[in-house]
């Protein structure tokens, strides 16, 4: 028969620390015998002298781990506690400091027994003499400089004598489950041995890929000259530079291409016939004007004609309505006001034909003559000029002012990677675990400790599974599209790809360090108490981000050794150099 046993936890999702074995506690008084064991083995039953196993606490708060023993309580009979405290921050024992053993008696009244410093590291030894029976109350304080906190440990029974309390054990003594491993509290202490608690969790399986970053299609562009000539600056400018940022349709560089002689006469021949257009242009556009001026003049006049012929119809209008006026008087009037009206609408439309005229005019000088940019001095009308065709930076330039270029030769390369590509490669045979726009991830062995999630964190987005597969590799092209904010990303970076294939959602988890090799079977051990451990063989489902989904082994809730595991496999093959206890 094992031990009596307690375990306790104050939730908090925290790596804890094992306790070891140690001696049983003292248990003396009545009629039977007295003293204490001074070393346990693997087997548990009841100790010298026919007295019973001490109980064990284990107890977890945010801080501190507990592992205590003591005798079943009777009245009037003093009791040695045995208290290993671990702080679990560090994984280390307690080793300056108080711990103030805090009890609360049924009647209302308490009692405080303080030990200044542990026994030694770790190990804290109140003793106490039960004054009354009935359940009473503990807490243990804890004040060091390594850690301070407060451990409800709970309800203490103190039986009304040794028989009560030996019979009280014996109804409580439970088997030892199979697979027990005992690994001593100063080997955990000394190897560091932590614990996770196995909790559930969302865990997504991916297929890790080779990547690369590149840049998007249509966010890469040559810059080409369309005939051979020398390279100049663009007017008023400069030529880039890698590195600079351009606009599209920004001019970058001035192309000169070397004519012969015959075609520069003609070209100075055509620059006089144009210089003789412009003149005559001119000289038209002069007389226009004049004319114009002499059309407004005639509308002028004719508007004043009208209104003096509007007045003299109304007099007429008047002096016949009073019956004084004559017949003749008021046909002549209506007649002056019609030729009137008829020549101001000719003075309009004549108007409106010479601001017809002049636009033309204006619109065949734009046509046949160069504008003022083409006619500045800084630049040469035999110049073409290179035009950036899309916006972003400028990362090649190999050529010089002044060089000579061939048509077609490259003279600036530009790339936009505010957005980028994220290619992978996946093989036919995996195509079936994809879902239509599966998620992913990446790393880059430029940024070793920093993962990129590149739908939902990332703000990217699927843009093609290509529907054809390469005959050589066999493999089918994954495309993402994500934005580059903090340019972080260059384009040619190779990268590691993680596509989502298959979710588990509410999934028993633990820890992937908490997996230890068992004869190639996935094992781990789960803290039964204090000092034991249950060696549990594990059914392995997804993998994810350093969890692994548990489908059969261990269950929610139960702390699972994630620093110390082998060791205590190798104290599980070697029960004799790791299960037996220390005295204190």
């Amino acid at each position: 028969m094992r031990f009596i046993n307690k375990l306790f936890a104050i939730p908090a999702t925290i790596a804890l620390l094992a306790v070891a074995g140690c001696e049983r506690a003292s248990h003396a008084g009545g009629d039977r015998e007295t003293g204490s064991a001074d070393t346990h083995g693997g087997d548990h039953k009841h100790g010298e002298g026919g007295r019973p196993d001490p109980i064990s606490v284990t107890l977890f708060t945010s801080r501190v781990q507990l592992f205590m023993e003591y005798p079943h309580l009777a009245k009037g009979t003093h009791a040695k506690f045995l208290a290993h405290v671990t702080v679990l921050a560090t994984g280390e024992p307690v080793r300056s400091g108080s711990l103030t053993f805090h009890l609360a008696r049924p009647d209302g009244t308490t009692q405080d027994v303080t030990l200044d410093a542990p026994k030694r590291d770790g190990l804290f030894v109140p003793e106490w003499d039960p004054g009354a029976t009935g359940t009473h109350r503990l807490r243990l304080i804890v004040d060091s400089p390594q850690v301070q906190d407060t451990i409800d440990v709970g309800e203490l029974i103190v039986h009304a004598s040794e028989d009560a309390a030996f019979h009280a054990a014996e109804a409580s003594a439970e088997p030892d489950p199979p697979d027990l491993v005992q690994f001593l509290l100063e080997s955990q202490w000394k190897i560091g041995t932590l614990y996770e608690t196995v909790s559930k969790r969302t865990l997504v399986h991916r297929l890790p890929l080779p990547g690369r970053i590149a840049a998007p299609q249509g966010a890469s562009a040559v810059v080409t000259p369309p005939f051979a000539g020398r390279l100049l600056r663009p007017a008023g400018g400069k030529l880039p530079r890698i590195g600079d940022r351009v606009e599209a349709g920004q001019t970058l560089a001035m192309i000169e291409p070397q004519l012969p002689a015959t075609e520069i006469v003609q070209l100075s021949a055509n620059r006089a016939q144009v210089q003789s257009l412009e003149t005559e242009m001119a000289l038209r556009e002069l007389d226009l004007d004049t004319k114009a001026l002499e059309v407004d003049r005639s509308l002028i006049q004719s508007e004043a004609r009208l209104e003096f012929a509007r007045r003299a119809m109304d007099r007429a209008v008047q002096l016949r309505e009073k019956g004084v006026g004559t017949d003749q008087q008021y046909d002549e009037a209506t007649q002056a006001l019609r030729l009137a009206e008829a020549e101001r609408e000719a003075a309009k439309a004549m108007k409106r034909s010479y601001e017809h005229a002049r636009k033309r005019l204006v619109a065949l000088r734009a046509k046949a003559l160069p504008s003022e940019r083409e006619a500045a001095p800084s630049t040469s009308v035999y110049q073409m000029p290179l035009v950036a065709p899309i916006a972003g930076e400028i990362v090649f330039v190999r050529h010089i002012e002044g060089e000579h270029l061939d048509a077609q030769q490259e003279v600036f390369r530009i790339v936009n990677v505010e957005q980028v590509w994220v290619e992978a490669e996946i093989s036919e045979f995996d195509l079936i675990k994809l879902a239509e726009s599966p998620g992913a991830t990446m790393t880059l062995p430029a940024y070793p400790d920093r993962s990129f999630d590149i739908l939902n964190g990332g703000g990217g987005r699927m843009v093609n599974i290509a529907s054809v597969v390469d005959p050589e590799t066999r493999a089918v092209s994954v495309v993402y599209e994500m934005p580059n904010t903090d340019g972080l990303f260059r384009a040619g970076m190779f990268a590691n790809i993680f596509l989502e294939t298959r979710t588990a959602t509410n999934a028993v988890a633990l820890p992937k360090k908490a997996i230890v090799k068992d004869n190639g079977r996935p094992t781990a051990y789960v803290l039964v108490d204090g000092e034991n451990f249950q060696r549990r063989d594990l059914e392995i489902g997804v993998r994810d981000n350093g969890f692994v989904e548990v489908k059969g082994g261990v269950t929610e809730g139960e702390r699972v050794v994630t620093k110390g595991a082998y060791a205590i496999k190798l104290a599980s093959l070697s029960p004799a150099s790791f299960g037996h206890g220390h005295g204190h």
